[in-house]
């Protein structure tokens, strides 16, 4: 699977547009939707988002390279910034050679990306009060004529990239997606891959589908002429094997139904099916991290051997992260390397080590805001270094309210890795758990007696001819269905639930059915 990346929040919007050969270029749009707080609730909003005022808005080909930027962010463990060549985009687009129409393309993507810009309004709050959220900070991209080599590279908006950090993301396959044609079957499942996270069948408004996710501002005054739209883009969904089906619940009220299909398994849930990361492939990410970022092999490696638990792993990870924005602040790259591992002497995830990569990012972020506002600095390394070494200037350099500020979203975030390591644990129990219930359903229905099977498969295929889609189905794919669904209602009458289950893995014991198999079975 090639897994895309995606802010939450800018995942909710659909600011690709159709591409207009004739007329005025589309630069802004307001859309009305829901916007994530960091705490996790979900807030009523209308979606402001504007684009070049030449150019416009992203485009499906546009929407295509954000997309495989989104891999390169996921492959490089969300960098804030990302390098790519132009052969590495072509790739994941599937494009098998690369010309100079390709690479306009490419620039043409790069020109509108750079000023795309959202904002969230709610109703209580006037336009003045909300600020701007650029999608990227900056943007280079070069080719060089002679050697046919192109380079480029995108960095992140500061919001964005601590949203992501702090597990607000979105995740799409890419290989999906590139299969898909048109921008409304993309926006679809940029819009089913989060839904269908959530429940397998989703009921909703065709008409909030079309305004809130699929970028139609103005639908079709009937039903009818909508699905006319639709129904070419939930074909192709079902095509991928993302959408299983697709009905309309009520004419009147243009609510339809979107089943997922058997075989689609959720971006997050696949993600979360790698078991998360075991302590040894835990060492070695945060080992090559503080490596890239400029420590030595031998230190790096004495570091991430007395790593043990996610807290540990989550201070390296930190560590390297400083060291990086240390070097970028322009702090002699021997001087910044002795400051982390001053920290990292002191425990990694001991009460002073904190303490001292505290004060680390405290003072990286006091000088990038003080250059954000305006301020010119002279020295920017010695003060970032000022405020590390000597604890009797910080007083004068950052006030209270904004280290309390800033001591609170350091933990915040250490509060949400751990819940994603935690929740990446309960999420591999749960597979574990489906993965042994399906096998002991399909050994119970395996020992029954001949003529129990042949009876229960005659009960459930009269109940399954009763639907048109299985009637449509192969002989073969039909048998197949019919042992499943009886494997599933086993499963659901005769196996411990999960949370029993669950008691019995953390206490060690052997997990065996609950129910004695008795005569019921046999006769």
């Amino acid at each position: 699977m090639n897994l895309s990346v995606e802010e939450e929040n800018l995942a909710a919007i659909p600011f690709a547009v159709l591409e207009r050969r004739v007329g005025k270029r589309i630069g802004k749009i307001e859309i009305s939707g829901t916007k994530t707080l960091p705490d996790g609730k979900e807030l009523r909003v209308t979606w402001q988002v504007q684009g070049n005022n030449e150019l416009g808005l992203p485009t499906e080909q546009d929407l295509d390279i954000f997309v495989a930027l989104g891999v390169l962010t996921f492959r490089q463990n969300f960098a804030k910034t990302v390098n790519f060549t132009g052969r590495e985009i072509a790739r994941i687009l599937d494009i098998g050679t690369v010309h100079g129409k390709f690479y306009k393309r490419l620039k043409m993507a790069m020109d509108r990306f750079i000023p795309l810009r959202f904002r969230a309004l709610a109703e209580n709050e006037q336009q003045e009060e909300v600020k701007w959220c650029n999608v990227f900070q900056e943007a280079s991209f070069s080719l060089d004529r002679i050697t046919g080599r192109c380079v480029g590279s995108v960095t992140w908006t500061d919001k964005l990239i601590q949203s992501m950090d702090s597990g607000f993301f979105r995740l799409l396959d890419a290989r999906r997606y590139m299969d898909l044609d048109g921008l409304t079957a993309k926006h679809l499942y940029r819009f089913l891959a989060v839904a269908f996270e959530k429940s397998s069948l989703v009921i909703l408004d065709a008409r909030t589908l079309c305004t809130e996710n699929l970028g139609i501002l103005n639908p079709p005054k009937y039903l009818s002429r909508l699905m006319q739209t639709l129904e070419p883009a939930f074909e192709q969904l079902m095509r991928i094997e993302v959408l299983g089906s697709y009905h309309i619940v009520s004419s009147e009220n243009w609510r339809i139904g979107l089943h997922r299909h058997a075989s689609y398994e959720p971006e997050r849930k696949t993600l979360a099916s790698c078991h998360g990361r075991d302590s040894e492939a835990s060492r070695a990410i945060c080992e090559k991290l503080l490596l890239d970022a400029g420590l030595m092999q031998k230190a790096a490696a004495e570091y991430c051997a007395r790593a043990k638990q996610v807290e540990g792993f989550f201070a390296l990870e930190r560590a390297a992260k400083l060291l990086t924005a240390m070097r970028d602040e322009e702090v002699l790259p021997h001087v910044a390397a002795s400051v982390i591992r001053n920290a990292l002497d002191l425990g990694a995830s001991t009460p002073e080590g904190r303490e001292a990569l505290d004060w680390c990012e405290i003072a990286v972020e006091t000088c990038r805001q003080k250059k954000r506002t305006g301020q010119a600095l002279k020295n920017s390394a010695g003060l970032l270094i000022k405020i590390i070494k000597d604890p009797s200037l910080r007083g004068r350099i950052v006030t209270e309210e904004a280290e309390k500020a800033l001591r609170e979203s350091f933990r915040r975030r250490e509060q949400m890795a751990q819940k994603q390591q935690h929740d990446l644990e309960e999420h591999a129990l749960i597979l574990e758990f489906e993965q042994i219930r399906e096998r002991m359903a399909e050994s119970i229905f395996a020992d029954l007696a001949d003529a129990k099977k042949a009876r229960l498969r005659k009960e459930k295929a009269e109940q399954l001819r009763q639907q048109e889609r299985f009637q449509r189905l192969p002989s073969a794919a039909q048998q197949a269905e019919i042992d499943q669904s009886i494997s599933q209602d086993i499963a659901r009458s005769e196996l411990p639930p999960y949370e029993k289950w669950r008691l019995r893995k953390q206490a060690q014991q052997a997990v065996l059915p609950f129910v004695e198999i008795d005569g019921q079975h046999s006769a």
